[in-house]
């Protein structure tokens, strides 16, 4: 654990919602307490929040991505007992203010660093640090098969005498089966010429939770939604291995890198918009956010072509989204082209080539 979280006190659990679980149980949070959580999300970090009982309000996320502190503000009553706050794609939100604004009302801030585990903030290594705790996932940053960790200021809250147990292998076997086949296709390029080999290896290798039909607002897959039998696992063997053999720096390094050699390659394609229009020197890109238009049709045309493109399309069922414009645009237009450390400057010129390809294929210029 000491490759990130040697100066603070961090719990490990199986996944980054069973973290968000833990805050649940520290905080005692009930069907009498409000949660205000940002209306871009995956819909994981919602779920253990709706299974405890509590109420959870969203708030306005911009079309940058950026967190609306007067819009949070504006949505507190004297039941908010938690706000949370999320990196997004490795850029860090500026929470100075509102961490102490939190701090006068006794309000628990959690920052979600899911997508920004090796970003440290426009101040000096600060992403994970302002707020009370903070929440990771490893899966979505490290070839692991599962991960997550709780991180928090005021260590009496937590009871150490909680036991944890390893997850069963199973679960470590399926999980494992995509990150085998990310390997796989990156690492053999014989396999990326032919269309039928790129179909076939691209196609999932576990059978599809729910139909993945061509709606845009479809309800996010079951597997997002919180699972109760695995409440006291804890990260696996294998990938805390895998953790302790990381070298942040150099993933740091090569992501950026890419993110610098792809964004420049496709900045001036007229058909889409870049999320960001600089990168910062402390963070290190998830991946690169797009605005398109169509995003079945983008994501499809790339996926086709070998490149697993990202992003949240799907939605947490039971919430009334009609209030949330942008965070819509972002789960509906936005996709996230692949720039992490198993990839290299072929790669983004193999991506870049394929993205003005289905710009010219769409044939229709993006605008804003």
């Amino acid at each position: 654990d000491g490759f990130l979280f040697a100066d603070q006190d961090v719990i490990f659990t199986y996944q980054g919602r069973y973290a968000v679980y833990l805050i649940c149980q520290l905080l005692n949070i009930g069907s009498s307490d409000e949660i205000i959580l940002p209306a871009y999300n995956c819909g994981a970090e919602v779920d253990p929040f709706v299974w405890m009982g509590a109420k959870v309000i969203f708030y306005r996320i911009d079309n940058r991505a950026a967190i609306d502190k007067e819009d949070i503000i504006s949505r507190v009553t004297p039941a908010t007992k938690l706000i949370y706050v999320t990196h997004f794609f490795g850029w860090p939100q500026e929470i100075g203010d509102l961490a102490e604004w939190c701090k006068e009302r006794d309000i628990f801030l959690v920052e979600d660093c899911a997508l920004a585990l090796f970003s440290k903030g426009s101040r000096n290594n600060t992403i994970g640090r302002i707020g009370d705790a903070a929440i990771y996932s490893f899966v979505k940053s490290l070839p692991v098969p599962d991960g997550g960790a709780l991180v928090f200021k005021n260590k009496d809250i937590w009871d150490e005498k909680k036991i944890f147990r390893p997850p069963e292998q199973r679960n470590i076997f399926f999980n494992s089966l995509p990150l085998l086949k990310k390997r796989f296709m990156n690492n053999n390029k014989f396999w990326q010429r032919y269309d039928f080999t790129r179909k076939l290896l691209n196609k999932s290798w576990l059978k599809r939770s729910l139909d993945e039909s061509c709606q845009i607002e479809r309800e996010m897959p079951k597997s997002n939604y919180f699972d109760a039998r695995q409440i006291d696992w804890t990260i696996s063997r294998l990938s805390k291995g895998i953790l302790c053999k990381t070298d942040p720096q150099k993933i740091v390094e090569i992501r950026r890198n890419n993110y610098r050699h792809l964004s420049n390659a496709i900045r001036n394609i007229p058909a889409i918009q870049l999320l960001y229009d600089n990168l910062p020197e402390d963070v290190c890109p998830l991946a690169l956010p797009v605005y398109v238009k169509e995003r079945n049709f983008w994501s499809n045309l790339l996926e086709d072509k070998g490149i697993l493109v990202g992003g949240w399309p799907s939605y947490h069922r039971g919430f009334d989204w009609t209030e949330y414009p942008e965070a819509r645009r972002l789960k509906n237009n936005l996709i996230t082209l692949p720039v992490h450390q198993y990839l290299g400057v072929h790669h983004m010129e193999y991506i870049a080539e394929y993205v003005e390809s289905a710009a010219e294929e769409y044939g229709n210029n993006y605008s804003r």
